[in-house]
């Protein structure tokens, strides 16, 4: 038998409502029964019932009430089923006893296999075609007129009690075909309920084993921009407990500076962005975070930004480190050559009309010597002293770098006359001029700076300006009366 057992609430439902059922049909029957003589005459063919045909008649009656009481009073799944099966299947007899065999109540017999039908009970069926062959053929051949109104039946009770078993059966078979095609249909209903149940457990697991093992932090943050949730890697990055951080402002927690760039991506519609900003960390400092921001706010379960954080000040330090070496001079920490270029490059294109700059080529006098005589070391500590002289005697707007060896450059910017650059070569050279102290002795070294000017607005490329300025400085270096000179058209004559 197929497995269709129905579950236990299912079945109470089901079996309360026959039990209203079996129990309203009790005064019916007893109705019936006790006007059957008016109900006779209203029905063509069926004749005067004999004594003991009305003795069967009340006796169904009495036993479907008895079965309707008892029904009541059964608690046990099985029985109570069994009970109530009988006494549906005894009243529907009783109603066909009442209406004189008349051929239309027998279909009472399949609405009750209907009923019956629904305890889902193949027990219930073998009941039903049993009691419905025994009582057409006994009760048929007994009082035949009880059971069937057609007189052919009343000579072959036997054949037409078996033919109604028959079709009784084969209600029970269709039965049994609907049970078992709703127990596949609930089968693969649970096989698939399951399945999804399966696989939103293990997609759980999996997002709760990411969350709470991820080295990034996971924030929910409403639209609003109150955080929702925030996973346990807050403590670890951040320092703050998470517990600490929902239901704060998320802004908060970003650098002034950066609220913009998450901002931007908070309104920008895309379903996921990603940006580097400064994030607040417990102790007050600002740690470089890579963000990475979904937007899931018209998902149910989310209704928020899923926002991730990472820290990348490590990465960004070095990376900021690796920049800095590649424009800056290692020894001194001033520009390099190729970064005053571009520095100077930017300044020119920079000017407008009447603006000027100033270009000064710094040369140390007789450095090679302090190298041979004192050694590299000392040379460097000199080369040093020089930056620092340099930077000191500018302004922090001007740009210095170190072109190589012992030659430094310096752009002036926004220069209102020749004066001005002069001015500041007489600081450079005097602060060039102070001690410097190495081991075993004191060194004091001189130089010589060449001075070119942009024509105003521009007027000349990077490059001849600096040769400009390096002329100039080569005439500094013959002259050796003031230390500098300015470049002019007597000096790109004269230069070697």
């Amino acid at each position: 038998m197929p497995d269709v057992q129905l579950p236990d609430a299912a079945f109470a439902a089901r079996h309360r409502a026959l039990r209203i059922v079996l129990t309203l049909l009790v005064p019916v029957l007893v109705a019936m029964a006790a006007f059957r003589d008016r109900i006779a005459q209203m029905i063509d063919g069926p004749h005067a019932l004999h004594t003991h045909g009305v003795v069967i008649m009340w006796a169904m009656v009495v036993a479907t009430g008895i079965c309707a009481a008892v029904a009541n009073l059964v608690d046990a799944r099985r029985a109570g089923s069994l009970v109530v099966s009988l006494g549906l299947l005894l009243g529907s007899a009783a109603l066909v006893h009442a209406g004189g065999g008349l051929t239309d109540l027998h279909f009472g017999f399949f609405i009750v296999l209907g009923l019956i039908g629904l305890y889902q009970e193949w027990l219930t069926l073998v009941l039903s075609v049993a009691l419905v062959a025994v009582h057409h053929m006994v009760v048929g051949t007994l009082v035949p007129e009880m059971v069937f109104s057609d007189p052919r039946a009343w000579e072959h009770p036997v054949f037409f009690g078996l033919l109604h078993a028959v079709l009784v059966l084969a209600m029970c078979a269709v039965q049994l075909a609907y049970w078992r095609f709703i127990s596949q249909a609930n089968a693969e209903t649970r096989r698939v309920e399951e399945d999804a149940a399966e696989q939103l457990r293990r997609r759980e697991e999996r997002y709760r084993a990411l969350v709470q093992d991820s080295c990034d932090v996971i924030n929910v943050v409403g639209r609003d921009g109150v955080i929702d949730s925030v996973s346990p890697a807050a403590l670890a990055v951040m320092g703050y407990r998470p517990e600490d951080l929902v239901g704060s402002d998320y802004f908060q927690l970003i650098h002034p500076d950066d609220v913009g760039a998450i901002r931007a991506c908070w309104d920008g519609g895309a379903l996921e962005q990603r940006t580097e900003v400064r994030t607040r960390h417990a102790d007050g400092s600002w740690h470089w975070h890579d963000v990475t921001l979904r937007d899931l706010t018209g998902q149910p379960a989310v209704a928020g930004f899923v926002v991730s954080h990472r820290d990348v000040t490590e990465r960004r330090e070095f990376q900021d480190l690796l920049q800095h070496e590649a424009a800056h001079d290692v020894l001194t920490g001033l520009l390099n050559r190729g970064a005053l270029v571009r520095a100077l490059e930017q300044a020119l294109a920079a000017l407008t009309d009447g603006d000027r700059l100033a270009v000064l080529f710094i040369d140390l006098n007789d450095f090679k010597p302090i190298n041979d005589t004192h050694g590299h070391q000392a040379g460097d500590t000199v080369l040093v002293a020089v930056a620092h002289a340099l930077q000191r005697s500018v302004l922090g707007s001007d740009t210095i770098g170190r072109l190589g060896g012992d030659e430094f450059a310096v752009v002036l910017h926004h220069i209102a006359s020749l004066d001005n650059a002069i001015a500041v070569a007489t600081r450079i050279l005097a602060a060039m001029a102070e001690p410097v102290e190495v081991p075993g002795t004191t060194i004091r070294c001189r130089g010589s700076i060449g001075i070119a000017a942009s024509d105003p607005g521009g007027g000349a490329d990077t490059d001849e300006l600096l040769h400009r300025a390096d002329a100039a400085m080569y005439e500094a270096k013959r002259a050796r009366d003031t230390g500098w000179a300015v470049y002019g058209e007597e000096i790109l004559s004269g230069t070697p």
